[in-house]
């Protein structure tokens, strides 16, 4: 197996220099070889495009004094349709970007993954060309616009890569959100066997970790903290993947979301704490996954929520295990885990469940089917620690919370 090895930063480096694109030489470079390692120096490195992982390229800092902080966004407006499939940009001003700028490319009618993210190739008169081809069509009527938005690391269309031990820094003083499907502070899209190891991602406007259609992804060690949207979102066809001893912290929505058809994945040994949604959500098609010795508690939402979803789309087969769920919840009637829809194979065992002053432990929908309940722990316990609410099973109920 090739071990190349490069290192970047100070002037004592390989490829010294603070700047993505230092980090991107050295990195091609070692792909190019075969494989190995990228060793960065500790510092603060200016990011006017992802790190874009190789395959078999391992990509390591020096814990939190490797810092890698995103540049101030810049924005044009679309001056004519861009269609699917086309790679060419045409803005009012084209002068304000420069070439090798990640670029994000939308209008009110794209969202999630209809909007383009990319990099700026080259500029010939006022037309640059984007790096991938746009995924919808975007017209000036419906307020198109480019922004220099990007995930700070990224992993797409890749295998067997890492990284590890750095710090990234979403300067939101100078920056837009960017949704979830597009990118985070960490993103990896349509890609296997990807690691990311000791990475913190603090005050992200977005997601702190975001993958999309990946196999066998894995996070040990991370944290998500003070990030704008969701701390952790696998999501879109993912499966087996493995997040252990993470944190998501503070953040603007739920601790963890699991978004659309996770499936066979392992949470364990994390916290979710005081973060603005749920602790950790579940929903469409988010099946045989396991969550267990996690901690959540102060989160606005519910601790494990279990989304109401329509038929054939219900999260089966969902585990939460040796959970310690306190104190979730605004008011003090709310419950710390809700049940809802026909999910099938809900099991909840050994979990440690404090409850809110008036609120149980442990909420059911009419519709939601025999679950498994064993060896719980609630405090206080008593006949109102689990409350299935009355109702007609087979009736249409409105989402609570």
């Amino acid at each position: 197996m090739a071990t190349a090895r490069l290192t970047v930063g100070s002037d004592a480096c390989d490829v010294p220099g603070f700047t993505n694109v230092r980090i991107q030489l050295a990195v091609e470079r070692v792909a190019a070889a075969g494989g190995g390692v990228v060793e960065l120096s500790e510092g603060t490195f200016a990011m006017a495009d992802s790190l874009h992982l190789r395959s078999g390229v391992a990509v390591r800092g020096q814990g939190e004094a490797t810092v890698l902080r995103k540049n101030r966004m810049k924005r044009a407006k679309l001056i004519c349709f861009h269609g699917y499939g086309h790679d060419d940009l045409l803005v009012d001003d084209p002068g304000a970007f420069e070439a090798g700028e990640g670029v994000l490319i939308r209008d009110e009618r794209a969202w999630a993954f209809y909007e383009s993210q990319g990099t700026l190739l080259r500029r010939e008169g006022d037309v640059w060309t984007v790096s991938r081809s746009h995924v919808h069509d975007y017209t000036p009527a419906a307020n198109g616009d480019a922004r220099t938005l990007f995930a700070v690391v990224s992993a797409i269309d890749v295998c067997d890569a890492s990284v590890e031990g750095l710090r990234i820094d979403g300067n939101p003083a100078e920056n837009d959100a960017m949704n979830g499907c597009r990118g985070g502070g960490f993103f990896a899209h349509r890609s296997r066997r990807i690691t990311a190891r000791g990475i913190v991602v603090r005050d992200y406007r977005g997601d702190g970790f975001s993958f999309q259609t990946c196999d066998d992804l894995t996070l040990i060690g991370c944290v998500a903290e003070r990030c704008t949207s969701t701390g952790f979102h696998p999501g879109s066809g993912s499966n087996r993947f493995h997040i252990r001893s993470c944190v998501g912290r503070d953040n603007g929505n739920c601790g963890l979301f699991y978004c659309l058809r996770v499936r066979f994945s392992v949470l364990e040994d994390c916290v979710f704490e005081n973060n603005a949604g749920h602790g950790v959500s579940v929903g469409s098609r988010d099946s045989d996954n396991v969550n267990r010795n996690l901690v959540i508690r102060g989160n606005h939402g519910v601790g494990a929520y279990i989304r109401r979803c329509p038929p054939n789309d219900e999260p089966h087969n969902t585990v939460f295990e040796r959970c310690v769920i306190e104190r979730n919840g605004v008011k003090d009637t709310d419950p710390q885990i809700l049940l809802q829809g026909r999910t099938r194979g809900v099991r909840l065992i050994g979990n440690t469940i404090v409850r809110n002053p008036r609120g149980p432990a442990i909420l059911v929908q009419p519709e939601m089917p025999a679950f498994d309940l064993k060896d719980n722990v609630i405090t206080p316990d008593g006949d109102d620690a689990v409350v299935r609410l009355a109702g007609d099973p087979d009736a249409e109920h409105p989402t609570e919370f």
